[in-house]
């Protein structure tokens, strides 16, 4: 099915940036409005307790206190969408902040398969960055992508869901830094920046690896995500994020595999199984089977290994293209091939094993398609 990508342009402060995202997405508010109730019903059906209300008022006061700009982007998209603007804030906190109540209570089916290749490992020499969103299936028609020329900072290239702020899951900045997400189900939480918050500020600030490890070091960290980071150079670096712990994996023989559950020692502990059956434990399966397949191709890893990669099927436990049948709950609903080197997105809307994917280019901080 070619269903082609919406693309959005917006520019200035962070106020008029989000301000504009409203406006452009304003015809997607019926969907925009159905996230939001199913999100809310389903935190009710969890029972929020008084420690995850408490949660939810602390972060908001970290974002009023060291992260005014992401506050300024939602209330301009809460403005352009006739929304209030505490209920979006909310909504986008309570997003990450389920994580709470997964740890203790839930199961969840939300997951993400990423991996990076530079240098010895690729065919040309050039870096890689991949993503398989898998995602609730009601932000299939919320899918765009942005182009964003801010006021101060880099302009940059990103996926998100219409209405979300930030960086809601990955992209790539004029300087070709390029950053992706996975949620990880952790009991190592608190309030501190969110993902999306901490993607925006290094695609805006930063314009290497290690500049934005040295951030990422620096702040508060909600934790319960993944960062993997790749940049021109070939520099890739996977980021276990924290509340408390906080954990950086760098890619031996220029690799790196990053799914939904944490590897290094000291994060570990933090991370809790609730998949739910027959799907539990696929995060371990994803991974393992991304580690072995790029191991074989180490030295010819293309565009062409990509796509066939991330279209695989392997069972329940095992497949990258995951789809809505596998539990009920989320699906592949896009892939996104980064070229750092390039300045180039290859975007795939919906189950790559069957979608086409569009070309999108980051030039003088504009992105064009081509097909």
């Amino acid at each position: 099915m070619d269903t082609p990508i919406p693309l959005i342009a917006i520019s200035g402060t962070h106020h008029e940036m989000g301000h504009q995202h409203g406006l452009q997405v304003m015809y997607l508010r019926p969907f925009i409005a159905e996230a939001i109730e199913t999100r809310f019903a389903q935190i009710e059906s969890d029972g929020p307790d008084e420690g995850f209300e408490s949660l939810v008022q602390e972060t908001a006061e970290v974002l009023r206190e060291i992260d005014p700009p992401i506050l300024e982007m939602i209330r301009g998209q809460a403005e352009a969408l006739e929304l209030n603007f505490d209920t979006l804030l909310r909504y986008d906190l309570v997003s990450y902040l389920h994580t709470d109540l997964f740890a203790r209570r839930s199961m969840t089916g939300e997951g993400c398969t990423t991996w990076a290749a530079a240098g010895s490992a690729t065919a040309d020499g050039e870096p890689l960055l991949i993503k398989n969103r898998d995602y609730r299936p009601e932000h299939l028609p919320l899918q765009i992508l942005v182009t964003a020329s801010p006021a101060v900072g880099y302009p940059y290239i990103y996926g998100t869901s219409a209405g979300s702020p930030g960086v809601f899951q990955s992209g790539m900045n004029e300087k070709g830094l390029t950053v992706a997400d996975t949620h990880v189900c952790s009991t190592d939480i608190g309030p501190g920046l969110p993902d999306y918050s901490l993607m925006m500020h290094l695609l805006e600030e930063h314009d290497t690896v290690r500049s934005a490890l040295d951030y990422l070091s620096s702040v508060p960290k909600m934790g319960r995500n993944n960062l993997i980071l790749a940049d021109v150079g070939g520099d890739l670096a996977i980021v276990e994020l924290g509340y408390h712990h906080f954990a950086i994996l760098e890619a031996p023989k220029d690799m790196a595999v990053n799914t939904n559950h944490f590897v290094s020692p000291s994060m570990q502990e933090s991370f809790v199984d609730r998949t739910r059956p027959p799907v539990e434990g696929n995060s371990f399966h994803r991974y393992n089977l991304v580690r072995r397949e790029l191991k074989a191709a180490h030295g010819n890893i293309d565009l062409a290994f990509a796509q066939h990669l991330m279209a695989t099927h392997a069972g329940p436990l095992a497949s990258i293209c995951r789809h809505l049948e596998l539990d009920g709950q989320s699906a592949t609903i896009a892939t996104m091939i980064y070229q750092p080197a390039r300045r180039t997105l290859k975007f795939c809307h919906g189950y790559p094993c069957e979608s086409p994917y569009h070309t999108i280019t980051l030039d003088n901080g504009q992105g064009s398609f081509s097909f």
